[in-house]
């Protein structure tokens, strides 16, 4: 079984609007950047790990769709 870490510190850097939004919502809450990003990262986690159960519960009657035939959009556009 994996050791668990109780702690991990990762250096993130952000810019622009991405920046301002977290400095923005970190003053709305009377918070750090770090704690908005925390509980941002903790709330993902959660709701990966929930998507990530229900994905494996059995559905015999499902239909598989091979990755290579989903018609994935092309205009979305990164930060």
């Amino acid at each position: 079984m994996a050791q668990v870490q109780k702690k991990l510190n990762i250096n993130v850097s952000f810019e622009g609007e991405s920046a301002q939004y977290l400095i923005d919502i970190a003053n709305l809450e009377n918070k750090t950047v770090q704690e908005i990003l925390a509980s941002f990262v903790r709330e993902e986690l959660e709701e990966d790990k929930e998507l990530a159960e229900i994905a494996n519960e059995s559905n015999d009657d499902a239909e598989t769709i091979d990755y290579k035939d989903v018609k994935w959009r092309s205009d979305h556009k990164g930060t």
